[in-house]
């Protein structure tokens, strides 16, 4: 590049002669030209390309996400988020416009922060941005009716009952009532029908899935100190209530937390339970019964311990009652666990399910499984339904007594 401010070049003349005058001037003149980018049929002159003009992206269509598309009367979720796809290829959340076509029954928050079931019936919610919109259906139910005790069983021999149990303080999110239970059952027996072609033996009146309320008689600050204590509190006051029945293991949602757990259960015992509070995960139990996430996760966990899992003959047994062979198995407890989704029932099948060995338990041969329908049986290669957030991790379990 040639500086614009060139330093004079004196030629071998006489100082002051015309002729150097002339000659000085020329120069001068061609090196300013050639500096200004004036190149008139000359070469090695630089000149500066300018940059081609970027065009925006275009806006071709909108994407809705709903945690669910049927809620209850009362049932408050959200956010609701629309994102925006582009020609090239990309995607990105907008800060859309949401409205209700029948606000009696389903009502949204105009920034789409929350979805509230007003009333029965179907209701079609719309996010609009810029020029474009796009709608999808809600449907909205009454809540399920509420029982405070064990009603009568669609069958008989082992089973598994479900307690939704609160403190005696605590704010009822009503999680039997707006079927957040149910669902997490669901995603529960979805994801382990199709890995081990088995099913948790439920106890259901008329179909569906019996949950017994129960208001416990402390409150969450004396639950929040039991720690490896309180599935056993629980399992007390739950005989108390609705009575001692044979051949059951009690299922407990406890709306309150443990210090330092996510669930706990004695192996093998009568009782598991998880506790649904922010300082295991900011998810809800159920939030997709499709898709098993943290509780759906440590319900199974804790319910395979209920079961005899891990046993003491388990080749990879370690940090308790869990395994140490893979971080992605159910029953693996460690660190290593962190940003890891999926969760499987044990790998390799030779610790606690399915190995076989007559003298080492086999949570397999336990009375709390139920056989699918062939064709949901287990496959090879199968990827299980489960999104555990990596903030989530690692579960956080307790052994108890019994």
């Amino acid at each position: 590049m040639i500086s614009a401010d060139p330093v004079p070049f004196v030629p071998a003349f006489a100082a002051g002669s015309p002729r150097s005058v002339r000659f000085a001037a020329a120069l001068l003149a061609a090196g300013l030209s050639a500096a200004c980018g004036n190149n008139q049929g000359g070469s090695g002159a630089a000149t500066t390309p300018v940059a081609p003009r970027a065009q925006p992206r275009q806006l071709t269509g909108l994407d809705l996400f709903v945690g669910r598309s049927s809620i209850r009367v009362g049932q408050v979720i959200g956010p609701v988020v629309a994102y925006g796809r582009y020609d090239d290829g990309t995607t990105g959340t907008l800060q859309a416009v949401w409205t209700s076509s029948d606000p009696a029954v389903a009502a949204v928050a105009e920034d789409g922060a929350t979805l509230t079931g007003i009333g029965s019936g179907s209701a079609e919610i719309t996010a609009t941005f810029e020029e474009r919109s796009q709608s999808l259906e809600i449907e909205v139910s009454e809540p399920n009716p509420r029982s405070t005790v064990d009603r009568p069983d669609d069958l008989t021999g082992p089973q598994i009952h479900v307690v939704y149990a609160l403190p005696s303080n605590a704010e009822d999110r009503n999680l039997d009532r707006y079927g957040n239970i149910a669902d997490s059952f669901r995603a529960i027996q979805g994801w382990i029908s199709e890995e081990i072609g088995r099913e948790l033996r439920l106890d259901t009146h008329d179909g569906e899935l019996d949950v017994t309320f129960l208001r416990l008689s402390f409150d969450t600050q004396e639950g929040d100190g039991t720690n490896l204590d309180l599935v056993g509190r629980l399992l007390d006051e739950a005989r108390a209530a609705i009575g001692q029945k044979a051949n059951t293991i009690y299922a407990f949602y406890y709306q309150g937390r443990a210090t330092g757990l996510c669930g706990s259960a004695p192996r093998p015992g009568p009782a598991a339970a998880v506790y649904v509070s922010d300082s295991c995960s900011r998810s809800i139990p159920g939030a997709d019964p499709d898709e098993a996430s943290t509780y759906e996760a440590v319900m199974l966990h804790e319910l395979l311990h209920a079961f005899g899992a891990v046993p003491d003959c388990a080749p990879s047994l370690g940090n308790g009652a869990h395994v140490t062979d893979d971080p992605t198995d159910v029953m693996y407890a460690g660190v290593e666990r962190g940003g890891r989704d999926e969760a499987v029932i044990d790998t390799g099948r030779d610790d606690y399910f399915g190995h076989g060995r007559a003298s080492c338990l086999d949570t397999a041969d336990s009375p709390y499984w139920d056989p699918v329908s062939p064709g949901a049986a287990s496959r090879a290669g199968f990827r299980p339904r489960v999104r555990i957030p990596a903030e989530d991790r690692p579960l956080r379990c307790g052994l108890a007594e019994h």
